[in-house]
């Protein structure tokens, strides 16, 4: 995966994640939204299988952007760990 910053102002962020699809910028787009000082967060993938993904995401002026994306992916992280154990726990009984 490469991060490449294509625009970004006190209160927006423009990123092509190379080597990404739906899946990853999909579940970080939901973290996004989840966030009370995220106005838009949103991707797009021009062409499927060719293209990059670009992400797109605003903020309130309390918030910058990047810290957004940081918390928004460590929200992610946990969530992933959480549901490893649980399963690791489930799969035990089999």
């Amino acid at each position: 995966m490469d991060v490449k910053v294509l625009k970004k102002t006190d209160t927006e962020i423009e990123l092509e994640i190379k080597g990404e699809d739906h899946t990853l910028l999909n579940a970080l787009k939901a973290s996004l939204l989840n966030d009370k000082d995220v106005k838009v967060a949103t991707y797009d993938i021009e062409f499927p299988g060719i293209s990059n993904p670009v992400l797109f995401v605003r903020t309130t002026s309390s918030e910058d952007p990047i810290e957004a994306i940081k918390k928004a992916a460590k929200g992610l992280a946990g969530e992933c760990e959480a549901f490893m154990e649980l399963f690791s726990q489930k799969a035990k009984a089999f």
